[in-house]
């Protein structure tokens, strides 16, 4: 048994290395890792030999229980590979015949030994291809899976990246809209003036349904995010709450709010998130609520990892949920019935957005109800200690060569976004010039002075940041203020905006009086 333990070691040291170049390059080694594989066989099988030459009966069934094992052994590690199987099962077969015949082919018992040595040959061949049947199928249908998977996460990004880019682009006609009515309403009276303002609260309206629209396609592909500034909760949520006050007070709801006190007067969060998944909150318990009343409630705690746990409910009295309405609640565009879609409208993005932006947040969302008892939803959220940030520099330009025909350089690549600012700034007064692109803007303010650039952010080739840059690096438009007219707002694109030399900004779609209140600003005018 020496001799064939170290022709054991060596065979598997041979197949060890062998193994380990075929790793490296499959191609150039296959072949010398299949002779290692048969070699090791030949090896180890061969001890069934002095086993059965004991003569003993225990002997025959260890040398044919030695064999029956590395077949099968054989038989799981081809996995399927022909040749693998071939290479390995074919030494263990050899012996299963030829030991007994060495032993003496007349006995009876041999050549019953023999018959049952064949039988399992042909079972362990119909074994091999039907494992090797299962396990083709298994990687072909593994393999379609990964192709469906590529291929569903292609598809999200992309329609995804089609929301996003639809969005935005609806926002230049829809910036339009919103400005051609407010130059109706403030040029019209009566009849005229109320059709204005129903166009205006309907591009108000989709203006909303656009920012949803973004915000689930930003969430999806994984690019939304959020910030951790220093901000005053209190005012905050109280600024809110004044907002909806008055349409709660309009269907007769009561409208509370208990516990701020217990509030710290400042915490790190991001401030627009926050306001966003709160004002979604306020805005369905007003609208599912026939009457009765509003409750927000605060509730703060500490955390094991420090800082503070927020807990923000909002309960109302409204007609409730059952259970299936809930499991469905924060499903996007679910609507809960096709009588709530034409009742209350609204695309059912709201609430999903506002779990996904709880959760980025590092909290949760969730719901509790039962039907006929009114909702509560429950906003956790961890707010670390924050501290009150220095004051702001004013942001106010000198009003050094304004007039009341002051001039204005207009900076956009969509037409229709130039033409619609040129007609309200002309409506205001002003002298108007416009752009198309970052180049043309600094060759006109080379030559130029301006009162007041309105600079779009986002455009091919040299974009509104970069362009910026160059303004204030020298010429007659230096010191020029400069108002960003963006869809992008977040806190860290306005400070892109700041950072890049721009005063103020606006944003997309405009509506008119926003965009005067800047003029003011930034001009000094009254």
């Amino acid at each position: 048994m020496l001799p064939w333990a170290l022709a054991c070691l060596a065979a598997q040291i041979l197949q060890a290395l062998a193994l380990r170049v075929f790793e490296r390059d499959p191609v150039r080694w296959i072949l010398v890792c299949l002779a290692a594989d048969f070699l090791l066989a030949v090896a180890f099988g061969w001890a069934a030999v002095p086993l059965w030459r004991t003569g003993l009966p225990s002997g025959a069934a260890g040398a044919a229980l030695l064999l029956a094992g590395s077949i099968l052994t054989a038989l799981m590690g081809a996995k399927g590979s022909r040749l693998g199987f071939a290479a390995t099962v074919t030494p263990h077969l050899a012996y299963l015949f030829l030991t007994p015949l060495l032993a003496g082919g007349a006995d009876p018992g041999v050549r019953a030994f023999l018959a049952g040595g064949g039988l399992m040959a042909l079972v362990t061949a119909l074994v091999f291809g039907w494992s090797r049947h299962t396990l083709v199928a298994e990687r072909e249908a593994r393999a379609a899976a990964e192709i469906r998977r590529e291929q569903a996460v292609a598809a999200d990004a992309a329609k995804s990246a089609f929301v996003a880019m639809v969005s935005h682009e609806l926002r230049t006609p829809l910036s339009a809209i919103l400005a051609g009515a407010g130059e109706i309403a403030r040029a019209s009276r009566g009849q005229s003036r109320a059709k204005a303002g129903l166009i205006a609260d309907a591009g108000v309206m989709m203006r909303a349904l656009l920012n949803d629209l973004l915000d689930l396609s930003k969430i999806e592909a994984g690019r939304m995010t959020v910030e951790s500034i220093d901000f005053a909760p209190r005012i905050l949520i109280c600024d809110t709450l004044r907002f909806w006050r008055a349409e709660a007070r309009a269907k007769g709801l009561a409208l509370r709010f208990t516990g701020g006190h217990r509030l710290p007067r400042w915490i790190k969060g991001d401030p627009v998130r926050l306001r966003q998944v709160l004002n979604n909150l306020l805005s369905n318990a007003i609208k599912f609520t026939p009457d009765g009343r509003i409750c927000v409630e605060l509730e703060v705690a500490p955390r094991a990892e420090g800082g503070l746990l927020l807990t923000l409910s909002v309960t109302d009295t409204g007609p409730g949920l059952g259970p299936e309405q809930l499991q469905r609640l924060f499903t996007a565009y679910d609507q809960l019935g096709a009588d709530t879609a034409r009742t209350f409208g609204g695309t059912g993005l709201g609430l999903a957005i506002s779990r996904d932006l709880a959760r980025l947040m590092g909290g949760d969302l969730a719901a509790e109800s039962a039907q006929g008892r009114g909702a509560r939803f429950i906003l956790t959220l961890p707010a670390p200690v924050g501290e009150e940030p220095p004051a702001p520099e004013p942001l106010d330009a000198p009003a050094d060569g304004f007039t009341d025909a002051a001039a204005v350089l207009v900076v956009d690549d969509h037409e229709i976004n130039r033409r619609t600012l040129a007609q309200v700034l002309e409506a205001f007064g002003l002298k108007v010039t416009l752009a198309a692109d970052g180049e043309t803007a600094l060759g006109l303010a080379a030559a130029t002075r301006f009162d007041v650039v309105l600079m779009d952010v986002n455009m091919p080739g040299l974009d509104g940041l970069d362009t910026t840059r160059r303004l204030r690096a020298d010429g007659l438009n230096r010191a020029t203020p400069v108002v960003a007219v963006t869809g992008a707002v977040s806190q860290a694109e306005v400070a892109a905006c700041r950072a890049a030399g721009m005063q103020d900004f606006v944003e997309k779609p405009f509506e008119v009086a926003a965009l005067h209140a800047v003029l003011v600003r930034v001009l000094g005018g009254a």
